[in-house]
Protein backbone atom coordinates (compact mmCIF):
# COMPACT_ATOMS: atom_id res chain seq x y z
CA UNK A 1 0.00 0.00 0.00
CA UNK A 2 1.23 3.36 -0.50
CA UNK A 3 2.13 5.74 1.77
CA UNK A 4 0.17 8.93 0.70
CA UNK A 5 0.97 12.51 2.98
CA UNK A 6 -0.95 15.81 2.24
CA UNK A 7 1.70 17.78 0.46
CA UNK A 8 1.68 21.24 -0.69
CA UNK A 9 -1.49 23.16 -1.91
CA UNK A 10 -1.36 24.52 -5.86
CA UNK A 11 -2.01 28.46 -6.36
CA UNK A 12 -2.68 29.18 -10.05
CA UNK A 13 -1.63 32.71 -10.74
CA UNK A 14 -0.81 34.97 -14.09
CA UNK A 15 2.60 36.49 -12.66
CA UNK A 16 4.88 33.59 -10.66
CA UNK A 17 7.05 36.22 -9.33
CA UNK A 18 4.77 38.95 -8.39
CA UNK A 19 2.63 36.14 -6.67
CA UNK A 20 5.86 34.90 -4.87
CA UNK A 21 6.12 38.21 -3.66
CA UNK A 22 2.38 38.77 -2.91
CA UNK A 23 2.52 35.50 -0.65
CA UNK A 24 5.76 36.23 1.29
CA UNK A 25 4.62 39.77 2.47
CA UNK A 26 1.72 37.93 3.90
CA UNK A 27 3.21 34.97 5.45
CA UNK A 28 6.16 36.78 6.63
CA UNK A 29 8.63 35.15 5.03
CA UNK A 30 11.73 36.36 2.55
CA UNK A 31 11.66 37.89 -0.17
CA UNK A 32 11.93 34.77 -3.04
CA UNK A 33 14.61 35.16 -5.98
CA UNK A 34 13.18 35.92 -9.21
CA UNK A 35 13.48 33.00 -11.72
CA UNK A 36 12.52 32.37 -15.24
CA UNK A 37 10.61 29.29 -14.90
CA UNK A 38 6.59 28.43 -14.14
CA UNK A 39 6.85 27.37 -10.58
CA UNK A 40 7.50 29.14 -7.30
CA UNK A 41 7.60 26.85 -3.52
CA UNK A 42 7.59 28.36 -0.27
CA UNK A 43 7.59 25.96 2.44
CA UNK A 44 5.44 26.36 5.53
CA UNK A 45 6.31 26.35 9.08
CA UNK A 46 5.33 22.30 8.79
CA UNK A 47 6.85 21.23 6.20
CA UNK A 48 4.34 21.61 3.47
CA UNK A 49 4.15 24.77 1.44
CA UNK A 50 2.51 26.56 -1.63
CA UNK A 51 3.36 25.66 -5.10
CA UNK A 52 3.09 29.10 -6.87
CA UNK A 53 2.59 28.13 -10.58
CA UNK A 54 1.93 30.09 -13.92
CA UNK A 55 0.53 26.45 -15.62
CA UNK A 56 2.60 26.91 -18.50
CA UNK A 57 4.02 23.32 -18.48
CA UNK A 58 0.34 22.15 -17.67
CA UNK A 59 -1.92 21.39 -20.43
CA UNK A 60 -5.39 23.33 -20.69
CA UNK A 61 -7.74 22.81 -17.50
CA UNK A 62 -4.95 20.73 -15.83
CA UNK A 63 -4.66 22.62 -12.84
CA UNK A 64 -3.80 20.51 -9.79
CA UNK A 65 -5.77 21.84 -6.37
CA UNK A 66 -3.23 19.92 -3.94
CA UNK A 67 -0.32 17.36 -3.77
CA UNK A 68 0.04 14.23 -2.14
CA UNK A 69 3.53 13.09 -1.30
CA UNK A 70 4.42 9.33 -1.55
CA UNK A 71 7.92 7.18 -0.91
CA UNK A 72 6.51 5.38 -3.87
CA UNK A 73 5.02 6.74 -6.96
CA UNK A 74 4.46 3.43 -9.11
CA UNK A 75 2.57 2.25 -5.90
CA UNK A 76 0.47 5.01 -5.66
CA UNK A 77 -0.22 5.06 -9.72
CA UNK A 78 -1.32 1.48 -9.35
CA UNK A 79 -3.70 2.20 -6.45
CA UNK A 80 -5.01 5.51 -7.95
CA UNK A 81 -5.97 3.55 -11.04
CA UNK A 82 -7.41 0.59 -8.90
CA UNK A 83 -9.42 3.53 -7.20
CA UNK A 84 -11.00 4.65 -10.29
CA UNK A 85 -9.00 7.91 -10.85
CA UNK A 86 -8.55 8.92 -14.03
CA UNK A 87 -4.93 10.01 -15.41
CA UNK A 88 -4.68 13.35 -16.63
CA UNK A 89 -0.73 13.65 -17.00
CA UNK A 90 0.83 10.65 -17.13
CA UNK A 91 4.07 10.12 -14.59
CA UNK A 92 6.83 11.84 -15.33
CA UNK A 93 10.35 11.85 -13.67
CA UNK A 94 13.57 13.11 -13.31
CA UNK A 95 16.16 13.50 -11.14
CA UNK A 96 14.48 15.49 -8.52
CA UNK A 97 10.87 14.11 -8.39
CA UNK A 98 8.83 11.92 -9.95
CA UNK A 99 4.80 12.80 -10.45
CA UNK A 100 1.27 11.97 -12.22
CA UNK A 101 -1.78 13.94 -12.05
CA UNK A 102 -5.19 12.44 -11.52
CA UNK A 103 -8.93 13.54 -11.62
CA UNK A 104 -11.16 12.42 -8.97
CA UNK A 105 -14.34 10.89 -9.57
CA UNK A 106 -15.73 14.78 -8.86
CA UNK A 107 -13.31 16.03 -11.71
CA UNK A 108 -10.54 17.87 -9.25
CA UNK A 109 -7.00 17.67 -9.91
CA UNK A 110 -4.58 16.30 -7.88
CA UNK A 111 -0.43 15.71 -8.23
CA UNK A 112 1.08 13.01 -6.33
CA UNK A 113 4.54 13.43 -5.80
CA UNK A 114 7.59 11.38 -4.88
CA UNK A 115 10.80 13.39 -4.02
CA UNK A 116 13.91 11.53 -5.10
CA UNK A 117 16.47 13.45 -3.85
Amino acid sequence: MSDFQFGSVFVHVKDVNKAANWYANLLGKPQPQPTSGPVQFMETADGRGLVIDDNRNNASGIRPAFMLETTDVGLAYKKVREQGGTIVRELEKDEAVAFFNFEDPDGNIVMVCERRT
